[in-house]
């Protein structure tokens, strides 16, 4: 990068927060360490040095801890908060509730009254762990426990499994929305940016889902408007998406909401997925390689997409310099560097119960899911009862619920 571009991000006088969203499905990472356990042992023999996947505890969080005291040290006011999700909840581990460097501190900015405080790196080093741990434990426990109720039921447990596999990324997106208006509520003095006339005025309705899906919202008002909080000293506020177990399908409404509300917001989105590189020997599947969900989110939003290489390029710190290279910049000098873009998001509906791309799909008329083939007796995402509607024209019945 050249000098005009690192002073840029240097001398930034508008405070930044980055709300960073963590995929730690226990399922996902405890398969990849045994891949990566294997795949060690037998490079090992040659006198190789690792070639990946990335683990959980000391390649990703490491990668993270990296990222997080990068970012504050860009501006002293900056605001660093990490929310982990696995397959049954969300919460946020940093900062911890109760604990040093908490919400309240973080939001208000203590006695100094600026919004944000310099990231402690022990502190977020022991909190990324043990918070970690502690969702990991829960959802261990969560699983024994659903694995001996539903035993009995081995149909609708695969059909559960199925719709419920991934991490709850939406529960997440939603809590880390919610973590950025109260921080630009504080910023601005107890009023809502959303409030801010100045801005409003400048958003006409024809400028939503018809304008995005044209490309017309482009980054260019984006620019104004972040030069415009520049300006004033507004917070800026980002998300960063890590992602590394596939997309959970029946949340694909609630994504969409999430990402035309942080468009709304003008709030960026970027995409981060980690990808095992494996492939089962059995069958020949291989798991996937990136998320068409969070394509799509990002693109939404104007944001930063990349799915790591698999490798090398998750092991031995390499992780850290990709997330630093590629997600550290701000949106207003991205612009100017060279970084991964977007081509060829693919739009396409998916069925919500297999994750297939579909033309013709049968929909509930009160969740909006999709599915590739109407289900028996209840809607698979909201349960409600699927009524049998007669064809008098011979053609494809529709799903229709009560």
């Amino acid at each position: 990068h050249d000098k005009t571009t690192m002073a840029s991000i240097s001398s930034s006088s508008s405070p930044n927060l980055l709300t960073l969203i963590l995929d730690i499905t226990p399922s996902t990472w405890g398969q990849r360490k045994i891949i990566r356990s294997a795949k060690d042992k037998a490079l090992a023999a040659k006198n190789k040095s690792s070639a990946g996947p990335a683990t959980l505890m000391d390649d990703v969080l490491t990668a993270i801890l990296t990222l997080g005291v990068s970012f504050s040290c860009l501006n002293r006011d900056n605001a660093l908060v990490v929310i982990a999700a696995t397959e049954y909840e969300a919460a946020v581990i940093y900062p911890r509730k109760g604990g040093e460097g908490c919400m309240e501190s973080v939001v208000m900015g203590g006695s100094s009254g600026a919004c944000g405080e310099r990231v402690d790196a022990g502190l977020l080093n022991d909190y990324l762990r043990l918070g970690v741990a502690e969702l990991i434990n829960r959802a261990a426990e969560r699983s024994e426990k659903l694995n001996a109720k539903e035993g009995t039921n081995g149909e609708k447990s695969q059909t559960a499994a199925a719709l419920n596999k991934g991490a709850v990324i939406a529960s997440a997106l939603s809590i880390a929305l919610c973590t950025i208006n109260r921080f630009m509520v504080a910023h601005h003095a107890g009023v809502s940016a959303l409030a801010d006339t100045s801005y409003s005025s400048q958003r006409k309705d024809d400028e939503g889902i018809l304008a995005l899906m044209g490309g017309k919202s482009g980054s260019s008002k984006q620019q104004q408007q972040q030069a415009q909080n520049e300006a004033r000293g507004v917070l800026s506020s980002r998300a960063l998406i890590i992602q590394a177990s596939q997309d959970r399908t029946s949340d694909y409404n609630a994504l969409m909401n999430c990402a035309f509300a942080a468009n709304k917001s003008d709030i960026v989105i970027d995409g981060c997925f980690i990808p095992s590189g494996w492939k089962d020997p059995s069958n020949g599947k291989e798991d996937p390689k990136t998320s068409p969900f969070l394509e799509q989110i990002v693109d939404q939003t104007k944001g930063v997409y990349l799915s790591v290489p698999s490798g090398a390029a998750q092991v031995g710190g390499a992780l850290s310099e990709v997330l630093m290279s590629v997600f550290l910049p701000p949106p207003n000098i991205r612009s100017s560097m060279n970084l991964p873009k977007l081509n060829n998001v693919d739009f396409r509906a998916r069925c919500f119960e297999t994750g297939e791309s579909i033309d013709v799909a049968q929909i509930c008329n009160q969740c909006l899911s999709i599915f590739k083939v109407k289900p028996k007796d209840r809607c698979l995402t909201c349960g409600a009862k699927v009524k049998k509607r007669s064809s008098s024209t011979g053609g494809s019945k529709r799903l229709k619920v009560s």
